[in-house]
Parts: C-alpha cells; sequence; structure tokens
C-alpha cells in the first residue's frame, strides 16, 4: 500500500468505530476490529461460547483454524464522495490480493483537509474481485463506485441494517473463500 496521510488514518480511525458498533449482533461467533500498523483493518474471530476454534469440533471452525489466529486481514479503500484535495488512485492500487476483506471507506471533505466518513463498503475479496483482473502490469484497478450492494449503516442502532449480524456474514465468506480457493488470501499456501 502507499503511504497513508492523516486524513487516511482519520477514516480508518472512523471505520473501526463503526464496525465494533456490529460486534455485539453476533450468534455463535463474534468479530472485534481494530487497526493494524500497516494501515489495515484486523478482524478478530471468536466463539461467542468461549470455546476457543482451533479446539471447537464444529465444521466451520475446522476451516476458520487454518486463518492466521483466526483474524481476518482487511484491506481499506479509499473513495472521495464530494470533490477532494487527494488523488487515491495510487493508495487503491495493488498488485498482490493479501487480504481476506476489503473495507471501501467513502468520504466526504468536510472542511480544509479534513474528512467524515459517509459510506462503509463492507465486502468479501472474492465479491471484489469478482469479474475482475489486474492490468497488463499486474496491477489491480478497481472501480470502487460499484459496490453498493455491500454498504453497511454507519449506524445499526439507528439505521436499518440489512447485514446486522456482520459476523455470521463474514464467516460463511471465509468459508466460501476456503472452499473455492483452498486456503485464505491472507495466508496463502507455502510454495
Amino acid at each position: 500500500m502507499a503511504e497513508r496521510s492523516p486524513h487516511h488514518d482519520t477514516l480508518l480511525a472512523e471505520a473501526v468505530t463503526v464496525l465494533n458498533r456490529y460486534t455485539h449482533f453476533s450468534a455463535l461467533h463474534r468479530v472485534t476490529f481494530s487497526l493494524t500498523p500497516d494501515g489495515r483493518l484486523a478482524g478478530q474471530l471468536e466463539r461467542t461460547d468461549g470455546t476457543p476454534i482451533p479446539t471447537s469440533d464444529h465444521p466451520l471452525d475446522k476451516k476458520l483454524v487454518h486463518l492466521k489466529d483466526q483474524t481476518v486481514v482487511i484491506r481499506p479503500f479509499f473513495l472521495p464522495m464530494s470533490r477532494s484535495p487527494w488523488d487515491e488512485k495510487e493508495c487503491n492500487a495493488f498488485t498482490q490480493v493479501d487480504f481476506d476483506y476489503a473495507a471501501i471507506l467513502g468520504y466526504q471533505v468536510t472542511g480544509q483537509e479534513e474528512v467524515a466518513l459517509h459510506a462503509l463498503y463492507f465486502l468479501p475479496t472474492s465479491a471484489l474481485l469478482y469479474g475482475r483482473k489486474p492490468g497488463p502490469d499486474g496491477v489491480w484497478k478497481l472501480p470502487l463506485g460499484t459496490y453498493g450492494v455491500h454498504r453497511l449503516s454507519l449506524d445499526p442502532r439507528k439505521t436499518f441494517a440489512r447485514s446486522l449480524y456482520l459476523s455470521e456474514r463474514m464467516v460463511d465468506a471465509l468459508e466460501y473463500q476456503y472452499d473455492t480457493v483452498g486456503y485464505y488470501y491472507s495466508c496463502p499456501p507455502a510454495k
């Protein structure tokens, strides 16, 4: 990823706050979100009954155990939704698919180089890449404004949230990723 700027840090902090509003809406699994030192987001999965995932007999947990520390790697993308002084093209381009989920942070510039999170699109990597391929140079450049179906409510307690049980949606997508690819993008098999 390209170097982060201060407005990215603001948006990432807001995204963690928004995503953690979904933590308490859980059934079998719970996910807690945090910011990683490299500017990504992390989703720590755990079972709500307290059973450690590595010792669980549940068929889904036998797949989730292959996810390093049961942590989902989430790559942020930055989508200006108003006039912006920043060009996000370089920051949003990537060559390596090494993340399990994507968080597209739609933002508006509210003042002189101040930003506010306006929309959060949260989708599995398989949905992000579906029907897309990297350019001839091996760089992925995605049309970020086209993922509206994956939009989350910024406050699920105040606004209707179609995907209220986000943790269950995430583990279903992770299971699909493991079943179709054979591994998680964030921890590919050794060559």
